[in-house]
């Protein structure tokens, strides 16, 4: 037991002097940057959200003034439909 301790400890020690090794550099590499993508992503979506307000409000003005319009088209069609008055006969002619 003591032997094989003793090995795992020239194993350890050995490989944690060696430093950081090739696989863990390219690890480190490649989160960073995912890091760095990420920040990308998080500032885009920034933007698109706020241009998506933006666009959501111009829909509801736009929604407001074809419903006011529509309001209009409606009652002037009423109005157009409604007869003529008749022409009022003229006091003193007969």
């Amino acid at each position: 037991m003591k032997v094989w301790m003793a090995a795992g400890g020239l194993v350890l020690g050995t490989l944690c002097a060696c430093g950081p090794s090739k696989e863990l550099r390219q690890v480190r590499s490649e989160a960073k940057s995912l890091r760095e993508e990420a920040s990308a992503l998080r500032a885009e979506t920034r933007v698109l959200r706020a241009e998506n307000s933006t666009l959501k409000s111009k829909v509801r003005t736009l929604e407001d003034d074809l419903e006011e319009l529509t309001r209009e088209r409606d009652e002037l069609k009423l109005a157009a439909q409604k007869p003529a008055p008749a022409p009022s006969k003229k006091a003193g002619r007969k």
